[in-house]
């Protein structure tokens, strides 16, 4: 009997904006498309594309914005992007004050701590404040801190606002901790936030795999997309072991009204445009590559129609 083909899948950050990927894999939608799928997270000292170029990863969760860069850099063997997973900012700005009559204006004069791992939830931030009038350099911005040591900081009355994606930021208003003040995605809209990307060398080379791989995620992403949040909770409990069920069902529900998880595989060209403005805007990237350079949608165009 012939194995499946092995597939190394790998998330740059464990949270619940990603439950797409989290379905996927324990829903076994990759493995009944002849996948085996070796899944893990890209560890805090690795950059995500050395590890697609040195064959140590064949696909990865990411976003266009490191494309964008690597294209602005001149390297070209850029990673292409496959499928979405969400289409739109899954951040929340939570306050250590009640928020019932919270304005953004609030923010000027405040300590804020934003996310430090990557650059791009900080610029979609400040794209926000610019949009909403507030005046940044009023802002004392906490910068720097890991994930453990920002939420530390919060709970020690460090900061006054903290931003967070889930199941963080649910889990402090749980604990009475915090307030929701904002929903980063309520503010932006449709972006390609997050989506699936592997190296050129890989696609070219292995069309049958990555085609299967979006067959399978379009099929979880059709399942989240029925699900409750009960049942989603269940599926994804065994990738968030120290958070209760009542903050994962939250979560999920709310990400749910947000529409923050894409439903089909496909890259909207309004997506991508709307994130690389967002990216350009905050300095992040330099030019305006086109989606057709970054952009693989056969892929997502055969799972999609093969549904039918």
């Amino acid at each position: 009997m012939q194995r499946p083909p092995r597939l190394r899948l790998m998330d740059t950050y464990r949270n619940l904006f990603y439950t797409p990927i989290y379905s996927a894999v324990a829903g076994g939608f990759l493995y009944a498309e002849g996948l085996d799928v070796l899944f893990g997270t890209v560890p805090a000292d690795r950059a995500p594309f050395d590890m697609l170029r040195q064959g140590e990863a064949d696909i990865i969760q990411t976003g266009i914005s490191r494309s964008l860069m690597a294209l602005d850099d001149g390297e070209d063997d850029a990673p292409l992007h496959i499928a979405e997973i969400n289409r739109g900012d899954g951040f929340f700005l939570v306050s250590r004050t009640p928020t019932n009559t919270w304005q953004w204006n609030e923010l000027e004069g405040a300590r804020v701590i934003p996310i430090g791992f990557t650059p791009v939830p900080l610029t979609s931030l400040t794209a926000a404040l610019r949009k909403r009038g507030v005046n940044i350099d009023n802002i004392t911005m906490l910068t720097g801190l890991s994930a453990a040591d920002a939420l530390a900081a919060f709970r020690n009355g460090d900061a006054d606002y903290i931003h967070m994606p889930n199941p963080q930021a649910q889990t402090l208003i749980e604990e009475g901790a915090g307030y929701l003040a904002a929903s980063l995605g309520s503010e932006h809209g449709y972006l390609c936030y997050s989506s699936f990307a592997a190296i050129p060398a890989f696609v070219e080379a292995q069309p049958d795999i990555v085609q299967r791989f979006v067959r399978g995620f379009y099929k979880a992403q059709r399942w989240l997309a029925s699900a409750d949040a009960a049942a989603v909770a269940e599926r994804v409990k065994p990738f968030f072991p120290d958070a209760t069920d009542s903050v994962l069902q939250a979560s999920i529900s709310q990400y749910k009204a947000l529409g923050t998880w894409a439903d089909t595989p496909e890259i909207g060209v309004d997506g991508y445009d709307a994130m690389r403005q967002v990216l350009i805007d905050g300095g992040i990237v330099r030019g305006r590559h086109p989606y057709e350079r970054l952009v693989r949608t056969e892929f997502a165009a055969r799972a999609m129609a093969e549904s039918e």
